[in-house]
């Protein structure tokens, strides 16, 4: 008896390579299980399930990766697997938590950590940590070089370079910055999608240009420019600037 095969799975021939199952098992005229199924090309054929086999589909984790789950104390590592339980055939895998435990998780309990994208020139990031430069800590500009070598001698690399495009920094440690639609000035946060209006009723439209914020009164759409004034400078002038809600 063949093995059987569902709509959707990918399966090789003996003779023509693989291809998606697209309809099927259903006896032929001979009286064999056949299948329907869409070749890389498009176009769709008539195998016999004799003749094709199962693509085995690769392991959804691998020793050495990150993952976390409910039986995780943390981020645990994967040290062995997979394995198939007698009891149920259900597939787990053998995880160490940082502090040495070991668990024996289901598959489907633990989640992959996957790890960011390594830095690179003309991103947006966070200064985490520079050295005796406190006041750059939680800054946000633009990173111009990611091969730095200050304080290498020290066991205290500096890899990156910041630019807030008035200053520059040499930094140990950056995060990416997901919250480019918002900036902080004195304490407020402005929603740079929104528009505000002044104290004399006037609406500004506000835009990261570069990495300087700045505001152009507006109430056409036009939006701000480099030859535009720092938000810093109309909230300083005209503000406080309020959320136009409608």
């Amino acid at each position: 008896m063949s093995e059987r095969f569902e709509v959707g799975q990918t399966v090789t021939h003996s003779r023509y390579g693989e291809g998606v199952v697209t309809y099927g098992p259903y006896k032929s005229s001979f009286g064999e299980d056949a299948y329907l199924v869409r070749r890389g090309d498009g176009v769709e054929k008539t195998w016999f399930g004799r003749y094709i086999s199962a693509v085995p589909t690769p392991p959804a984790f691998a020793v050495g990766d990150k993952v976390t789950g409910a039986c995780v104390a943390g981020q645990g590592e994967i040290v062995a697997g997979p394995f198939t339980s007698k009891w149920d055939g259900c597939e787990f895998w053998v995880v160490a938590d940082p502090d040495g435990q070991h668990s024996a998780p289901s598959a489907d309990g633990i989640t992959k950590v996957e790890s960011p994208a390594p830095i690179e020139v003309g991103d947006r990031v966070r200064v985490v940590r520079a050295f005796a430069v406190t006041n750059w800590i939680g800054r946000v500009g633009t990173v111009t070089s990611v091969t730095e070598r200050f304080r290498e001698h020290l066991g205290d690399l500096h890899s990156y370079v910041v630019n807030d495009g008035s200053d520059s920094v040499y930094a140990a440690e950056v995060e990416r910055v997901t919250d480019e639609d918002v900036y902080e000035h004195n304490g407020v946060i402005y929603d740079l999608s929104a528009k505000y209006r002044d104290r004399d009723g006037d609406v500004w439209r506000l835009k990261r240009v570069g990495d300087v914020v700045r505001a152009r009164m507006t109430d056409d759409g036009d939006v701000p420019t480099a030859d535009s004034s720092t938000l810093a400078t109309v909230a300083g002038t005209w503000g406080p600037l309020t959320h136009v809600t409608d």
